[in-house]
């Protein structure tokens, strides 16, 4: 785990300063919102949620949605920054 966090933490060096301007501020949020959801897609897979509730998986499902909308939008706005 400490070798992918200091990976992690590497590869969102190179990404934030080929980002541009914003790229420090948004690169940050695009790398939380990306281990949230790599996280929680592991979790699935691995079974971890298999006993829960369905509206626990369908809020699971809309705030993973929601992720990967906010990681768009944020990627959006870095374009038209520049």
């Amino acid at each position: 785990m400490g070798i992918m966090w200091m990976a992690g933490m590497s590869l969102y060096g190179v990404g934030a300063r080929r980002m541009g301007k914003l790229g420090v501020s948004l690169g940050w949020a695009i790398l939380m919102s990306s281990t949230v959801l790599v996280a929680n897609l592991l979790g699935l897979v691995a079974g971890e949620w298999k006993g829960s509730p369905p509206g626990s998986r369908r809020r699971l499902a809309a705030g993973l949605g929601l992720l990967l909308v906010a990681i768009a939008a944020l990627g959006c706005a870095n374009e038209l920054a520049q």
